[in-house]
Formats: structure tokens, C-alpha cells, sequence
């Protein structure tokens, strides 16, 4: 949930009750700074459901639950000082949560198409967004906030040219059409990883759709692994007569506003880099197209990161004078081990112990070009 919304609902209802107040998960885990209770970090909670008015807070009998839903979804567990037997305060607590939590909905709720509008700000115009306003708009779309997403460029090859004007002859066919198309699309995604479902898909024109991927407690590498080992199947069914080719753009992983901005942009870049450098019908990763989508993109936080991981993970000024060392003496490992004056075995176990720490072999042609370009990224930017 929103922090704005929860800096209303506290402060509401302490204006109103003039009670100590908290703000908790379901679990009973304070949310930080929504509290009166001092050094309390959290109480312990009673099973409740939508069905509960009250929730019982264990070993305090001057304490009360009050759990509040929207839409059928779980928002906040609001810990008054209460009584047990005083309900008709905690109903009156839980109408006015209510009432605010609908007057954010309404305020912040973007208007029809939403989510379609939202992705293409993101994309076509970046700078009218921020990461704030991401978060407030994603808040009363009903998405969850807490968790890990990585965002997909998806292009359906063939879906605006062929698709929509064969089969959408109206504006209204069209509109159903795309809804339906992001329906399969968080079908497919979902019937296969079917422990994180909460994915926002939007339209974004031409044949392309964003997807921000609910990757809550799964690994962004693994789940990268099984998206291209399984993704003829995945895709299978977004492919028709209209539709021959699916492909794939993945940004990296985070789990706050700024990221998902940045993946969705990193997703659009691999798509379009991807599909020129290796083919369509595939998926594409950014991480798996190496320097590429650094050199070709203004991603210049991107390019910092790059260059950051690199120094760090050799963790040793020596082995980075090596390398650096080796790479400007052409690949040569004689001329690297007279520039150093060092034994030509030492230059090769050295060599050997960076290609163990950054998975890329500097005696490699194509790998010495990623390293070489990561280091130059690390002089000019860090």
C-alpha cells in the first residue's frame, strides 16, 4: 500500500479518536513510522479474514485489530486503544479507513485503458513520470508494492497489421481485442510460474505489450533460465494465424519504482538491440547481450553498475593491474609478464584467477572487449 495513503489513515484517525494507533501487515508487523507504541515492532495477531470486525492482539486486552479490505483485498490491519468489547469505535475506525482509502483510489486511479496509459508515459514519454507518481498510480491500481518485478517487452509480430485491422472492423472490436491479447499474455506467464501472478500487462501500440513480471521470492536468474528454456511453450499460445513470431525483451530485477522504470526502458532497448543482433522469435535478456545495450542506450546508471561489479569482484589491486596490463599489451603474454616483470606462469595463473572471479576469460577475444569496455565505463563514470 501507499506510503501517502498511510500517512492519511494515520493521521486521520488519531485526529479523529485521539487514541494510540499502528499500522500493521498482516501479520501484525509494524509498517515503519505508523506507530505510537514506542519500541513495539510488531503484535501478535490472531487468524483473521475478510469476514472478521475485530482482531483479537494477543497478551494486550487494552488493544484492537480493526483489518481493512478494499475490493476484497487485504490493505492494513489498524492496532487501536481499545477495549475489546468497544466495536462500535472500531466500526466507526473501520468506515473512515474506508472512506480515505477510497478517496485515494479515486484521486490517484488513472483514468479508463490505465494501465495502457501508464506503460506508454513510461515509455514514449519518460519525463513526464517519476517514480513517486509510479508508485501512487500502481497503489490504487491494486498491484502489489512489496514485491520483486522485471519487466518484458513482448512484440506479437503481425498483431497491429494483420490481427487488428482483419479482425477489430471497430474501434469497440479493437479495444476488446487488446484487452483479450493481455489477458493470454498474463495467462501464459502466469500458468507457468504459478506462484507470482500479480503481473501488470499494458499495450503500448504497434505489436508491443510491457509486462512488469511478479517475481516475488524467485530468483531473477533462475527465472530467466526457465523463460528461455520454456519459451516456445509459454509463447505457444499467443501465436496464431495473424501472429507468427513472438519475442522477448527482459530488464533487469528490482523491487522499487525507480527500478521498474529502469526495466521497462532496459526491456524496450534489449527487444529492439535483440532482435537485430540475434533474431526474432526469442527471448532476449539484458544482461545476456553483454556490453551491447550499454554502448547503444543512454544508460548511463547502467553503465556505472556494469563497471562497479566488475572492479569489485576482482577485490584485488593486483589482479586489476594485470588485466589492465594484459589488455593494453594486445593479449600478449609475454609482452604482459615484461611490462610487469613477472614470470610468464604468474601472468597465466593471475589470468586464470580473474576468469574464476568475473566469469569472462580476458584471453578471449569477445570477452576482453566486454572487460575492456567495463573498465573504460569505470574510468569515465565512477
Amino acid at each position: 500500500m501507499s506510503p501517502l495513503l498511510f500517512e492519511r489513515l494515520f493521521a486521520q484517525i488519531k485526529k479523529v479518536f485521539g487514541k494510540k494507533v499502528a499500522l500493521t501487515d498482516e501479520r501484525g508487523v509494524i509498517h515503519r513510522g505508523f506507530s505510537d507504541f514506542g519500541n513495539h515492532r510488531s503484535f501478535q495477531v490472531a487468524p483473521f479474514n475478510q469476514e472478521k470486525d475485530v482482531v483479537a492482539i494477543e497478551g494486550e486486552d487494552s488493544l484492537l485489530g480493526i483489518p481493512i479490505f478494499q475490493e476484497g483485498r487485504f490493505m492494513v490491519l489498524v492496532v487501536a486503544e481499545l477495549p475489546e468489547n468497544d466495536r462500535k469505535t472500531a466500526e466507526i475506525i473501520r468506515s473512515l479507513s474506508e472512506l480515505i482509502a477510497e478517496q485515494f483510489i479515486l484521486q490517484y486511479r488513472p483514468k479508463p485503458d490505465a494501465v495502457d496509459l501508464l506503460v506508454s508515459r513510461i515509455v514514449y514519454k519518460s519525463s513526464t513520470i517519476d517514480h513517486e507518481e509510479l508508485y501512487h498510480q500502481l497503489a490504487a491500481l491494486g498491484y502489489r508494492l512489496d514485491v520483486k518485478r522485471a519487466a518484458l517487452a513482448l512484440e506479437l509480430e503481425g498483431f497491429q497489421d494483420h490481427y487488428l485491422k482483419e479482425l477489430g472492423l471497430e474501434s469497440s472490436d479493437k479495444e476488446g481485442l487488446i484487452a483479450a491479447k493481455k489477458r493470454d499474455i498474463d495467462r501464459a506467464l502466469s500458468s507457468f510460474f504459478t506462484k507470482n501472478t500479480d503481473n501488470l500487462v499494458g499495450f503500448i501500440g504497434q505489436d508491443t505489450f510491457i509486462v512488469l513480471k511478479d517475481l516475488k521470492g524467485s530468483e531473477y536468474e533462475k527465472f530467466c533460465e526457465l523463460l528461455e528454456k520454456h519459451f516456445q511453450a509459454i509463447t505457444s499460445s499467443l501465436k496464431n494465424i495473424h501472429i507468427k513470431h513472438v519475442t522477448v525483451g527482459v530488464g533487469t530485477a528490482s523491487e522499487t519504482p525507480e527500478g521498474w522504470l529502469r526495466s521497462i526502458r532496459e526491456a524496450i532497448d534489449v527487444l529492439e538491440i535483440g532482435k537485430k543482433v540475434a533474431g526474432s522469435d526469442k527471448v532476449h535478456q539484458f544482461g545476456g547481450l553483454g556490453v551491447l545495450p550499454l554502448i547503444l542506450t543512454e544508460a548511463k546508471n547502467q553503465k556505472k553498475e556494469y563497471a562497479e561489479n566488475l572492479v569489485s569482484r576482482l577485490e584485488d589491486e593486483q589482479l586489476l593491474q594485470t588485466l589492465e596490463a594484459f589488455l593494453s599489451s594486445d593479449l600478449n603474454l609475454t609482452k604482459t609478464a615484461e611490462r610487469l616483470g613477472i614470470h610468464r606462469n604468474t601472468v597465466i595463473y593471475r589470468l586464470d584467477r580473474i576468469n574464476e572471479k568475473l566469469g569472462k576469460d580476458p584471453r578471449k577475444f569477445n570477452q576482453a572487449v566486454e572487460i575492456y569496455i567495463g573498465l573504460l565505463f569505470d574510468k569515465a563514470l565512477n
